[in-house]
This record gives structure tokens, C-alpha cells and sequence, in this order.
């Protein structure tokens, strides 16, 4: 189940890991130019994204803690700590997506044609656990790793492709 989008998400994060690798730890609280979105909370987000995917298919959140900060609604303000570094965040997305891909590969039928109890999706097309897990592993990573990228070209870097 979810061939497609694990392969699809299994390519975005190979980019994931060459964008992050170039935002420097310094900019990590410093707001990208125009969707204002500073690094550590793209990854924090993406990171509590991922893990609430996990949640829909039966597993847990890693990082309740950080909900507020990262969830879906939250400010892009972070303040800048130490339990915050590149190295975490980092490893909380690939960790969180890894999970949520094996639970994806293995999701069962009858959880993934539930309604997913999503509200920020009520009234739209997305309907189901299966249409939002899709829609994590695929276009909101995406959309993301797209401004995540952005902050990595404001630093000067080329593209990668």
C-alpha cells in the first residue's frame, strides 16, 4: 500500500538531506525571505507532521511536546534553544517519515479508509487516513522542503539540480 508515494517520499528525503545539510546552524531562527518561515520550525513542523501521520496509523507522537510549538496552526516563531539544534530536528524528520513510510507500507484496510478527524481538512476532497497520509508522504512534505530550500539559496548556495 502507498507504493507510490513511499517512493515519492523516499525521493524527497535524499533532497532533504542535501538542502539541511547547507542551512547553517546560525540561520537556523532566522526567518526565510518571503514565506517568513525560519528553518527549525520547517523541520519541526515536518518532523511533528510526520509523527502525527504515524499517529493516524496506529502509532504515537515522539514529540508531543513540541505540537504547540510545530503543529499544524502554530506560529513560525521559535525561540532559539538548545534542545532545538540542527542535528535534532533533522534526525526528528527522518525518523518521523522512516515511521510513518514502514507504517504506510504495512497499513491495514480498515484503517486506512477511515475518516481521518483531520479539521483542518473538513469539507475538502481529503477524506479519508489514507488520503491524508498520502498527502503527508507527497505534497505537504513538498511544499515544505520547498521553503526549507529556499532559506538554503538565500545562503548563497546553487541549486541542486
Amino acid at each position: 500500500m502507498f507504493d507510490n508515494e513511499i517512493a515519492i517520499n523516499e525521493l524527497q528525503l535524499g533532497l532533504f538531506a542535501s538542502i539541511a545539510a547547507d542551512i547553517p546552524e546560525d540561520q537556523l531562527f532566522s526567518p526565510g525571505a518571503g514565506h517568513g518561515h525560519p528553518p527549525a520550525w520547517i523541520l519541526g513542523h515536518l518532523a511533528v507532521t510526520g509523527e502525527m501521520g504515524c499517529q493516524l496509523l496506529g502509532g504515537s507522537l515522539v514529540h508531543d511536546d513540541w505540537i504547540s510549538e510545530f503543529g499544524p496552526g502554530s506560529s513560525d516563531f521559535v525561540q532559539p534553544r538548545s534542545d532545538l539544534s540542527k542535528d535534532v530536528l533533522v534526525s526528528a524528520v527522518t525518523s518521523a517519515y522512516e515511521s510513518l513510510r514502514t507504517m504506510a507500507r504495512n497499513a491495514d484496510a480498515n484503517v486506512t479508509e477511515r475518516p481521518h478527524g483531520i479539521e483542518l481538512f473538513a469539507n475538502t476532497p481529503v477524506k479519508t487516513v489514507s488520503h491524508a497520509v498520502a498527502l503527508l508522504l507527497t505534497n505537504h512534505f513538498g511544499f515544505h522542503l520547498a521553503q526549507l530550500s529556499s532559506c538554503r539559496r538565500e545562503q548563497g548556495h546553487a541549486a541542486l539540480f
